[in-house]
């Protein structure tokens, strides 16, 4: 029996509050201990910005998740036919525009949090707070995301193949990572007082590097097969014949063998980055070292994504024409 839209969101609402609690005990946590287990109203913009984008990372596969559920019958969408949704309210819903609406708010959260008694505990109220404001946010745009799925409303986004959408998530991550480990400036470990041929500030990026690939690999391994499927049936992302994935005997190896080689790589890097920069004398913010130093994983990162999403994207494909060629059965028997 295919559950109604009432049952079914409640049952997906029960499962959306713990989930987004977890991803922002990560964020939250992470820039936290990177801020030396400080908050203050300095860091109030950093913060605001970080939550609208983990924000929008929630939304932006929302409605290629309702196109799937829709069109393969997961879920009764009766209740909801009939009801238009205007190009203002659509503009408003989309989840860039949604994101950057949402950092005045999480700014003014912020701020209050900071007034409260035991402002210590100021980043946890926040955290307290945050999930509760995002559910509000994520249930009123689903509904808009609804009515475009069942009145064909086209959308805006587009990804010509799975080259574009990785570099596109790689894109967001990786400002997101910048803005969490922006507050190690002010870390003693990471100083370029001692200048950057320094052994303490090698080994210190060496490490951080290794964590912020590590978090990054482990929510990339969250499945995209059903939300390729959902932006197949939305006309969102082309079917296209894939070239072989760059460097594929690399890739091809044991993950364990690849991380080693990569770690290899990536203490040579910093090594070698640090003493030319020691050399020339240069002078560069921290958030460009560390992006400088993050490149091999910044690479690694991509390639592993990219094989990863472009085997969903293929079931995807599959699933898309196993789909069509049922359908065509069955207006022939009919």
């Amino acid at each position: 029996m295919i559950p109604d839209y009432a049952k079914f969101v409640r049952f997906q609402d029960k499962k959306l509050i713990p989930f987004i609690c977890v991803i922002l005990f990560v964020v939250l946590g992470f820039y936290w201990k990177n801020n030396a287990f400080s908050f203050t109203s300095h860091d109030a913009g950093t913060v605001s910005v970080i939550l609208a984008i983990t924000l929008f990372t929630l939304l932006h596969e929302l409605k290629a998740y309702w196109a799937y559920s829709y069109v393969i019958n997961r879920v009764n969408l009766d209740a909801l036919k009939g009801r238009s949704c205007s190009k203002i309210t659509a503009f408003f819903a989309r989840p860039a525009v949604v994101s950057a609406c949402s950092v005045i708010f999480f700014w003014l959260m912020a701020q209050v949090c900071l007034r409260l008694p035991a402002s210590r505990f100021s980043i946890i109220y926040l955290y307290l707070i945050s999930p509760v404001f995002m559910t509000l946010v994520f249930r009123t745009v689903r509904r808009v995301y609804i009515r475009q799925v069942l009145t064909g409303m086209s959308s805006t986004v587009s990804f010509r193949n799975i080259y574009q959408y990785t570099g596109y998530y790689v894109a967001v991550n990786t400002a997101l990572n910048v803005l969490s480990v922006s507050p190690l400036q002010a870390n003693p470990a990471f100083s370029f007082s001692e200048g950057y041929f320094s052994a303490r500030l090698m080994i210190a990026m060496l490490i951080l590097c290794g964590v912020v690939l590590a978090i990054n690999l482990a929510f990339s391994r969250l499945s995209k097969r059903y939300l390729f499927l959902g932006r197949i049936f939305l006309k969102e992302i082309t079917i296209y014949s894939a070239p072989p994935v760059p460097f594929g005997r690399f890739i091809s190896k044991p993950f364990l063998v690849r991380i080693i080689l990569l770690a290899m790589v990536q203490a040579g890097w910093i090594f070698i980055l640090s003493f030319i920069a020691g050399g020339l004398t240069i002078s560069m913010p921290f958030v460009v070292y560390f992006l400088l130093c993050y490149l091999p994983c910044l690479m690694y990162h991509f390639l592993h994504v990219y094989a990863y999403w472009l085997k969903e994207f293929h079931l995807s494909c599959d699933m898309y024409f196993r789909y069509e060629s049922f359908m065509q059965r069955k207006s022939l028997n009919m």
